[in-house]
Order: structure tokens, then sequence, then C-alpha cells
């Protein structure tokens, strides 16, 4: 999960050691969350209490590992093109809570065809000579979705 202090971190070492090229106006920091990882780096209350509190050593770990990481990656910078896709994937995850969704107004579920986002987003990066070098994917799934995916994985080999 994202936290404002671990990117503003992030994007202040950034900004210093590679002036007028990584700013607030160019990084996005994309994240997800599990139910097992560490704790502690959030800065806001609620999370701080279920972590036992503010760890600046997990914090300093995230916003070191994501420096090192661009910074590699700025090193290996090459042309290439970026192309992106888009597509609904039906039975890869499921609302985690129907009966909480279903509390939200009729005019506001009749705005959607599911009850959560069947939406998927790939971003295909691609060097100079047209060979795949990377993808970043988007898709909103669950842990309460493990059954789902797997259940599409297998329809996915099985064809």
């Amino acid at each position: 999960m994202g936290d404002t202090g671990v990117r503003r971190s992030i994007v202040s070492e950034l900004s210093s050691q590679f002036p007028g090229v990584y700013n607030n106006d160019n990084i996005a920091l994309v994240s997800t969350h599990q139910h097992s990882g560490v704790g502690g780096y959030l800065e806001d209350l609620l999370p701080q209490i279920t972590s036992l509190g503010y760890v600046k050593e997990t914090a300093d770990a995230i916003v070191a590992g994501t420096v090192l990481a661009v910074q590699r990656a700025h090193a290996n910078l090459q042309p290439g093109q970026l192309s992106v896709g888009n597509t609904t994937v039906v039975d890869g995850n499921i609302n985690r809570s129907p009966f909480a969704y279903l509390a939200n107004p009729a005019e506001e579920r009749a705005m959607y065809q599911y009850d959560q986002d069947k939406d998927l987003t790939l971003l295909r990066f691609d060097d100079a000579s047209g060979n795949a070098r990377g993808f970043l994917s988007f898709y909103p799934v669950h842990g309460t979705s493990l059954y789902e995916v797997f259940d599409f994985l297998d329809a996915l080999l099985l064809n």
C-alpha cells in the first residue's frame, strides 16, 4: 500500500540524485497490499495501531529499495516503445463483500455492469527492436479472489 510519507521520501531522494529529471509531477508510485507483509511504515494512525507503531527501519528499507530500482532502471535507459491494451476479464476476481456493495444506492449500482471492476489494463515496454522488455498490469484482485484466479488459470491451461 502506498503512503504519502514513503512517496515524499522517494521523490525527495530521486529529485536530489537526478535534478530536473524526477519530481512530484512525473513519479507514479504504484503499489498493492497484502495481509502478510511488513507493517509500521504508514504515517496514518490506524495502520500504526495494528502494527504496534511506526517502524522507521521498515519505511527506510522500502524507500531505499525503490530508489535503488529507479537508479538501476535509469542507468539502463534505452530507446523503446510503450503500448497499452485493455480487456475485460469476467471470471478473474470476485467482490469480497457483495452485501456491502448492495448497500450502495440503486442508481449508482445501475451505472455498472458488474459489482466489481473487471477491466484489465496492460502496459507493454518494448526495446527498439520490438522485443518485450517488461509488462505492468492493473487488475483489481483481492485475496478473497484467489480461488477465482486459480479457476481462471485452469481454464486457460485446459483450453
